[in-house]
């Protein structure tokens, strides 16, 4: 058993820990202009470019309102499901349909969220024939927008069904359904025990994976390169789009971006871990 635990340890720091470090040393090298086609020495010109432009920072903004909107959103929806509709969850009908765009990946959720609200779509036609507008321009600009709704939208629709998932299934371990009836016998009404008992050990309980999930819709890629704008972008989008520059001297300045991506969101992560592992210490 021990072995097999020094296997599994290895394979993880082979297959996860040494690619990601590798990629991560070899951009580090790339932005202080010690390797790359053009570089020729050490210079921190790329990381002051970087850090004197307000690009990276309004994109790092972007993000993270679109993903904060996005996690609240599903979070919110997910609970009040869970706690005001959790006896239709267990119709089998519902349940595969909450399953369902888990096998969906986020390029064909963002491919079918265009066909539906771009304004040569679905709800666009639909308006159209109705007489409610005269032509597709007419139609709201709901893709590609300012306001990112194309983008909200389907990190909701991939989000909340893992979430409704999640929450019912630590109702259930939690027993909160038999915590909510003690409370109710002690004088509170329904409403009260449910908001008063069950949300607090909901919210909690997830308070890492709803942070991680913010973290990772931070990084999102395909969603926003198909319903995103031109400026300001998400930041995977406005990376990968600085290292793929004909420019050859812009690219070291992708390289640099992704460095200082890559270092907030990892320490974020260790702090949230961190965190995590002293609750569980001190109980």
């Amino acid at each position: 058993m021990k072995n097999r635990g020094n296997i599994g340890i290895l394979l993880f720091f082979g297959v996860i820990i040494m690619p990601f470090a590798i990629a991560f040393l070899y951009a580090l090298l790339y932005s202080f202009g010690l390797v790359g086609i053009l570089n020729d020495g050490f210079t921190i010109a790329y990381w002051l470019t970087v850090l004197s432009a307000p690009q990276l920072g309004y994109s790092f903004l972007y993000s993270a309102l679109i993903a904060a909107v996005s996690v609240i959103f599903s979070v919110g929806l997910s609970l009040f499901t869970v706690l005001y509709l959790k006896k239709a969850l267990n119709k089998p009908f519902i349940n595969f349909m909450l399953y369902m765009p888990l096998a969906i990946p986020g390029i064909v959720s963002a491919f079918f969220t265009y066909q539906l609200f771009a304004r040569t779509g679905f709800f666009s036609r639909l308006s159209y024939q109705l007489g409610i507008i005269t032509e597709a321009a007419s139609f709201p600009d709901l893709i590609n927008d300012q306001f990112a709704f194309g983008i909200i939208l389907t990190f909701i629709s991939l989000l909340a069904p893992f979430f409704i998932l999640f929450y019912l299934n630590l109702y259930k371990n939690e027993n909160l359904e038999a915590l909510e009836r003690v409370a109710i016998s002690l004088g509170a009404n329904p409403k009260l025990a449910t908001l008063k008992v069950s949300l607090p050990i909901l919210l909690k309980k997830s308070q890492t994976v709803v942070l991680l999930y913010f973290i990772f819709l931070l990084g999102a890629y395909e969603v926003p390169l198909i319903l995103g704008q031109e400026s300001p972008q998400m930041l995977s989008v406005l990376i990968l789009q600085e290292l793929r520059q004909f420019d050859l001297n812009k690219i070291p300045e992708g390289y640099t971006m992704a460095v200082i991506y890559t270092s907030v969101v990892s320490l974020i992560t260790f702090f949230i871990f961190r965190s995590q592992k002293n609750k569980v210490i001190h109980g």
